[in-house]
């Protein structure tokens, strides 16, 4: 999102909590309003976790009482690996949970809510049985008033491009794109990403700032996320392709600072600032 031309820069709650730190969500209010304020960030991204869901109520509480703005939710991960195992009951529950998301979406007053369609070990390679599920899903986003984005995640039988396309056949202007940097260069996708029609036009409304230090389509090398500039991605590459294409949308760091001895908040700082630097030359 550009707010007076302006392009905002969020901070992912999953960069603090995770399973290995207890899902502590209440770092979210101790930690990251000096994480934004020191960096000059304009809000976060909720990253949604089962772990929420029978404590919707006391998130919310949370993130209210941190007087963070909520610009953006990702949907809980599982919503587009549930449809990846096929099966009706899992279909009903992906779609029950896609409903729980969006409206605690909208309860925070976000409209913009990221979807992983597809995901996990089957991943991509039952992706028209997916597809088949988004304008559903979309009617579902539309009544809370949702602006639904669909990242370019990891495929195992084509590839995210080619699935942007074919959701672009069906689904066209009723939804977005999220262009995770990690993931384009797992896929080699980096340079056609940032050349194509989805940046050109706008299409590609939001992104996911994080390294990746492995080979084309090395799947051993996702994890762990490694911070910007710890990898192999092309970041001045990148930011030159974005003042090209006049991009105005917005990005969030994803790159945790998780450990078993705690959370390194001095890294986060750091990075966040580096990437709210590197967006206002844009």
């Amino acid at each position: 999102m550009s707010v007076n031309g302006k392009n905002e820069v969020y901070c992912s709650t999953g960069t603090v909590v995770g399973r290995v730190v207890g899902f502590d969500y209440t770092v979210i209010e101790r930690e990251l309003p000096r994480v934004v304020e020191q960096s000059g960030a304009d809000g976060i991204e909720l990253v949604m976790l089962p772990y929420f869901y029978d404590k919707l109520g006391d998130v919310k509480s949370t993130i209210a009482r941190s007087g963070l703005r909520t610009a953006v939710v990702h949907a809980d991960k599982d919503i587009g690996s549930l449809l990846s195992y096929g099966g009706d009951d899992n279909a009903r529950e992906s779609m029950r949970l896609w409903r729980v998301n969006c409206e605690f979406a909208a309860s925070l007053d976000t409209r913009r809510i990221v979807l992983h369609l597809w995901g996990n070990r089957e991943s991509d390679t039952n992706f028209a049985y997916n597809l088949s599920f988004l304008p559903h899903m979309l009617d579902i986003s539309d009544e809370y008033g949702i602006r639904v984005m669909i990242e370019n995640i990891p495929c195992v039988a084509l590839d995210p491009l080619t699935r942007w396309r074919q959701i672009d056949e069906l689904a066209g202007g009723r939804c977005g794109f999220i262009y995770d940097v990690r993931f384009g260069q797992l896929h080699g996708q980096n340079p056609a990403i940032q050349r194509s029609d989805y940046m050109k036009s706008g299409r590609i409304e939001h992104m996911h700032i994080s390294d990746f230090g492995g080979g084309f389509r090395d799947f051993s090398a996702i994890r762990p996320i490694l911070h910007p500039n710890e990898g192999k991605v092309d970041f001045p590459a990148l930011f030159d392709s974005l003042r090209c294409a006049a991009y105005r949308g917005s990005l969030t760091l994803e790159s945790p600072v998780m450990s078993e001895r705690g959370l390194d908040i001095r890294k986060l700082i750091r990075t966040m600032s580096w990437l709210t630097a590197s967006v206002s030359e844009l």
